[in-house]
């Protein structure tokens, strides 16, 4: 039995890891070998045939895509026919039409200035043949030429800061003594010296994220920790209040904000440590940890503001009962956050790599994170118009029986926090689609790092201050110490 576990595990995470290259091999060739033919069918000798520039490709090179691949990401895209033109044909690829330049600066294509030679035409370029010699092509009759750059950013290869003579052959490969390019290239003339354009292959750049820990890093650290101590202080009250102790109401609030200190901790530590100088298990364990202790959280308030309906039923639910319906839950965010950390979002992991956290880069963090917490506050919302329909349908009565006072004061002190709370992840989901449209590469900005500071105050004024339970204990202990303070002991009258 263990053993078949264990093959089963195995199985799950071989596949989360390789989910990038699978898909590559039910098709005939690689992405970057094709060429969108859609539209373009004919019949040779009573078979479907397609065409590319007046080219017939066999049937078995056709495929249907349901993607294109950009700067190395996967991204969804309607059916569409692509043919393994460099099946047919070898394929050289250049950057920019004829008469322009790559500008790796500004990252497109641009006439050269005044004063320099005139470009090379792109009808010709020097290509080894099979043969071994060199010499001087016509590209067209030879080769299936494609004028566009594979990725955004492009960059030559140089060695000790200087170009090398990399040569096309009649193949369709680029070469530089046995070290054989990347098919992700272009050709673009680069001007070597002042006075001569020489053909040059350019490389996708990756565009690594460079982590920053500036001013709004640790402002966002220390509101966190304002909001880490708000929660404990409330964790605490909790625990000391008798009459909160063991309740459904106070267990899950407890549970609640060990998840929020334990959460926001780990996103603190995550924004202030590189990326670099941590591990790859690391990089996937401790986001994943931060995604379930966030998204349970919410699952927590979910939870809450069931029982509160209920509770105006006449429903008493025990601290045994929390632990049972609540351990299914805990259960369900494990799985969540572990298959989000072996999940891949386009061809890139969802945590691991540039960034131990969500990238700001992509829409992943929608998906993962905000997608489940607006599940939780949709179903929290629904009890909420229920309790308050309930609450509308009922007589108004001068003296309530104390059991229903509680419930309405707990019902009143929590849907304030949940409100305040609701704002607060608002406020972030905005934030970080405004960076997003920017393209400033971050999920924080100051109104982000102030509301995770109001968040703890909001947890300490309705979880605290507007409730009728905590208020009356916190009142006894007042009381107390002023009993203290002003009682003699009697071997002062001695």
């Amino acid at each position: 039995m263990a053993q078949f576990l264990l093959l089963v595990l195995l199985g799950i995470l071989s596949r989360h890891s390789s989910l990038g290259f699978h898909e590559e091999t039910r098709y005939p060739c690689a992405f970057i070998d094709t060429a969108n033919i859609t539209g373009t069918p004919g019949s040779v000798g009573g078979n479907v045939t397609y065409f590319y520039n007046w080219t017939p490709i066999p049937q078995h090179l056709v495929a249907v895509y349901d993607f294109v691949i950009e700067n190395g990401i996967r991204i969804p895209a309607r059916k569409h026919l692509r043919a393994c033109v460099c099946r047919i044909k070898p394929c050289v690829r250049i950057c920019c039409p004829s008469g322009q330049l790559y500008d790796a600066d500004t990252r497109l294509c641009s006439v050269p200035r005044k004063g320099l030679p005139t470009l090379p035409t792109h009808s010709h370029m020097e290509v080894q043949l099979l043969n071994g010699s060199l010499q001087q092509l016509e590209l067209g009759p030879a080769f299936s030429i494609h004028i566009d750059t594979p990725c955004k950013h492009m960059k030559p290869v140089t060695k000790a800061s200087e170009y090398v003579h990399w040569t096309l052959h009649e193949n369709g490969t680029v070469s530089h003594r046995g070290h054989v390019f990347s098919k992700h290239y272009c050709f673009t003339p680069l001007l070597l010296g002042n006075s001569t354009w020489d053909w040059q292959p350019l490389a996708c750049a990756p565009e690594k994220f460079h982590f920053v820990l500036g001013v709004r890093e640790w402002t966002y650290a220390i509101c966190l920790l304002i909001s880490i101590i708000s929660m404990f202080i409330v964790l605490m009250v909790y625990l000391l209040c008798s009459e909160m102790r063991n309740s459904f109401y106070g267990v899950a609030i407890k549970a609640y904000s060990i998840c929020m200190i334990l959460g926001y901790a780990l996103l603190a530590y995550l924004t202030l440590h590189n990326p670099s100088n941590l591990s790859n298990a690391a990089c996937r364990i401790l986001p994943s940890l931060t995604l379930m202790y966030l998204v349970l959280s919410f699952y927590i308030l979910s939870f809450i503001s069931f029982k509160l309906y209920l509770s105006f039923h006449g429903v008493v639910f025990t601290k045994l009962m929390f632990w049972l319906i609540f351990t299914p839950i805990v259960i369900i965010a494990i799985g969540w956050s572990f298959y989000v950390g072996f999940s891949y979002y386009g061809a890139r992991l969802v945590f691991g790599g540039d960034t131990c956290w969500f990238d700001p880069r992509n829409w992943s963090i929608m998906l993962y994170l905000y997608a489940p917490v607006f599940v939780a506050c949709a179903i929290s919302g629904f009890f909420y118009i229920l309790s308050l329909i309930y609450i509308s349908e009922q007589p108004e009565i001068e003296t309530e029986k104390r059991f229903e006072s509680i419930e309405r004061n707990r019902f009143r002190s929590f849907w304030k926090y949940f409100v305040y709370t609701a704002v607060v992840w608002f406020v972030w989901v905005c934030s970080f689609a405004f960076n997003y449209y920017r393209e400033e590469r971050s999920h924080l900005n100051y109104a982000v790092c102030f509301c995770s500071a109001f968040h703890g105050f909001a947890a300490l004024y309705a979880l605290i201050g507007k409730n009728q339970q905590i208020q009356n204990f916190l009142r006894r202990i007042d009381n107390e110490e002023d009993t203290c303070e002003n009682s003699v002991p009697l071997s002062s009258f001695g």
